[in-house]
This record gives structure tokens, sequence and C-alpha cells, in this order.
């Protein structure tokens, strides 16, 4: 955990509704320890000239599958079904040394873009924990827990048992992670992991305090087939279960009525909303505004690149308010304070940590934007530019736990450019020769 003072800030979003001018950060020890205008940076820490900067907090993107980016581009116009079974026939190909140069390109990409933490989701734990380790952001890694697969005409069939699964994950959790790694439990979603995996899961994440992730409520395919096969239904299988809690991290529910809605709110589970790839694949618009207003914390999540594309929260920020207002036909539904909120603290308080707000005590993870940027032009109304006009062009300098891992728009270590690009061209013609060039789709 590194050290560093930002000092002279012009502007400083300190979190949502809240912003500074003559900023200084201090960063002891990987934690905020001095925050605004008269602040004094004690001998002997770095000081970064923020002059003509603006600083937020880092972005905290609250779902992704990160070794997706190997199939980025190659899979559109598919709706989710086709589009599972095509990208899943990929991985099959790939070894260990192609996910992890696949996690450390998107895991770039993204914090190029400003973002900080990642609350991703692989099977391939170790390859994302090593890319993350290495680029030296914050990474919440969800195991990819499944049990089932299914065969056709809505068949199921058994791959292992849920016992024998929640021991692997149980394993993995118990190792120590390099970096800034945590790992989460996370069964992937029914029918993939059975009710029986989902609740061997939370029952392993409350026994050690963790964090459980999973997909829910994402088409209305997987609750018909829970009710086919002689279940509730999908979320009231887990409510009559006891799964649903605070400890949940439940990505995209967009087929959710006013009892889901409610549900949710209930018994405090976040939603990890991923407007940009639930568009992109046509499942609709999840209800976000409707959940928040509810009680749901709502985060913002990119998905993995090979569904919703893109690794930058600054978009899909600006997607997230966008969409809300397209399909409700309301102007003022998510302001830009709102998806801001999505995008940073919303997704630390799902994740149970102290990052996405900059505040004393709090993990000392930021962003200096460059106010010569014209995408931030006029700076008076900086948090409204951000969600929706910001380039990424405009990211100068990101520090996580007060270590630099950006300047001047480019990684401090820049060797991991050519070399995930290397690496990721050779992973992609592996993929291409099993997919095509994807002019079929």
């Amino acid at each position: 955990m590194g050290s560093v003072a930002v000092v002279g800030a012009s502007l400083a979003v300190l979190g949502p509704g809240k912003v500074v001018r003559d900023a200084t950060i201090v960063v002891e020890d990987g934690v905020i320890s001095g925050i605004g205008a008269g602040v004094k940076p004690p001998r002997g820490v770095e000081r970064i000239d923020a002059g003509g900067k603006a600083v937020i907090p880092g972005l905290v993107n609250l779902h992704t599958h990160s070794t997706q980016v190997v199939i980025r581009g190659l899979l559109d116009r598919l709706p989710l079904a086709a589009w599972l079974r095509l990208s899943d026939s990929a991985y099959g190909i790939l070894g260990r040394g192609d996910m992890e140069a696949a996690a450390l390109a998107f895991l770039l990409d993204g914090a190029l873009c400003g973002t900080t933490a990642f609350l991703d989701m692989e099977r391939d734990v170790e390859a994302a924990a090593s890319a993350a380790a290495r680029l030296g952001v914050r990474l919440f890694e969800a195991y990819a827990m499944v049990d089932t697969v299914e065969t056709g005409r809505s068949g199921l069939e058994r791959l292992w048992s849920a016992e024998e699964e929640a021991a692997r994950a149980r394993r993995l959790a118990s190792r120590r992670w390099p970096g800034r790694v945590k790992l989460l439990y996370g069964p992937v979603g029914y029918p993939s992991s059975s009710f029986e995996l989902i609740e061997e899961a939370v029952e392993a994440a409350r026994e050690e305090g963790r964090r459980v992730h999973m997909h829910l409520a994402e088409t209305p395919v997987n609750a018909r087939l829970a009710r086919l096969r002689g279940y509730r239904g999908e979320l009231e299988e887990l409510e009559a279960r006891g799964l649903l809690g605070p400890w949940l991290i439940a990505a995209h529910a967009v087929a959710l009525d006013g009892y889901g809605v409610a549900a949710l709110a209930k018994y405090g589970v976040s939603v990890a909303h991923c407007p940009s790839s639930n568009a992109k694949l046509g499942n609709g618009a999840a209800a976000s505004w409707e959940l928040a207003r509810s009680g749901v914390n709502v985060g913002l999540g990119t998905d993995g690149a090979g569904s919703g594309d893109s690794a930058s929260m600054l978009w899909e920020m600006r997607a997230a308010s966008l969409i809300q207002r397209a399909v409700s036909g309301e102007a003022w539904r998510v302001s830009a304070r709102e998806a801001f909120a999505m995008a940073t603290i919303n997704g630390g308080r799902a994740l149970g940590e102290r990052i996405g707000a900059l505040r004393r005590g709090w993990a000392g993870d930021m962003v200096l934007l460059d106010l010569r940027d014209p995408s931030l032009w006029p700076p008076d109304r900086l948090v409204e530019n951000l969600v929706f006009s910001a380039s990424c062009r405009a990211v100068d300098t990101v520090i996580v736990g007060g270590d630099l891992i950006v300047r001047d728009g480019l990684p401090v270590r820049e060797e991991l450019l050519s070399e995930a690009r290397r690496s990721l061209a050779e992973a992609r013609r592996k993929v291409v020769e099993v997919l095509g060039g994807g002019e079929e789709w």
C-alpha cells in the first residue's frame, strides 16, 4: 500500500453532490489521511501537482467477465441464448496464458478509463487474479460456480454434486491471493447453478464474511424453466430458501415484476445494473429507477466485453441515465448525480468496502482528470459532464491504494500494453478458428 499527496486540485468531487476547490488529498499506507484546502502533505510523501485537474473517486465496475474481451465484436446481433452457446464453445480451446492475457487487456482498458475496482466473475480465477495484481487494480473475483449443464429441450444434466463444487470454491477462498485481490462466491445462477449449489455458496459466504455474486432475472426464461422443473420460480425459490440478503449482489435484474423489486428491497440485495449489455443483447432495460426508489442499492457494471463490449464506466453512467429516460419518456429520471453514485459509492456499498468516495479513513483510490480536455468543457458542471460527455481521453492519473497505476494517460508499467496486445492477438486467432470471423452473424 502506497503513500501519495495530490496537491492543489482545481476541483475535487468527494462524492455525489459534494465538490470542493483547491483540494489536497493525502494518502498514507493506502488510506486517505487528510483531505481539504488547507491540508499539508507530510514529509517524504510523493507529491502530485493537480493544478488544472479534477479529482474523483475511483470508479467501481460491479459486474464483468474480464476474459470475454477475447470474443469482443464476434457475436454481435445474437440473442442471449445463442450468444451463450457460441461464447462457451470458444473457451475450451484457451489456456491459462490466453485467459490471463484477455483479463489483463480488459483491466487495462477499464483502468485507462478511470476504473479502480472490478467485480469480476470467472472460472479461471488464477488468471484474472494474476492480471489484476500485475496492473495494481482492486479485484473482487467471484469464482463462477456451476454444477449443471443444459442439454437441449430444457433438459438439465448434473456435472458434479453441489457439495463438490462448493468444496472447490472453499479451497480457493482459503488461499492467499496476490495484490489487491479478494475472492467471492459466484454461483452463476439458475440453471447453471442448482438451487442447492446457490444454497451452499450462501452458507459458505455467511460463515466467512464474504459476498455472493450471481446472475438473476437476466431474462424471463430461467424463471419459467424453474417452474417447469417443479420449483416456485427463480427469485421465489431463492426467497423461500432464505438466500436473499445484504450479502448478495445480483447482476442484471431485468425481468422483475413488482414482487421482485419489493423482494430485493426487503432483503437488502444490491443490484449490478448493466444497461449497455442488456440493451445490446436485446434483453431490455432493468427497472433501475424503480429499484432505487424502492430502497435497493443499485451499482453499475459493464458486463463482459463479449456482450457489453466497452470497459468504460464513463460510458456506462451515460447509458444508465439515457436508457431510463428513453424507456420512461421522463427526462428527469436518473440524474447525473444518481448515475455517478451508481458508478462509485453504490458499488463500494454493495461490496461492503470503503471505496467509491473520497473520505478520511477510506481507500486511497482516485482519478485525476485533465480539465484541458474539451469533453469536460465548460467545467462548472463537472458531474454532468462526467456522465454525459466525458471521454476516457480526459483520464490523466489513476491511483489505487496510494499507488500510481496510470500516469499521463498511460499505464505506469507501459510494457503491459504491448504484452497484452501481443498475447491477446494469439488468443483471438485461436477463437476465430473456432467461431469464424463473425460475418455470418
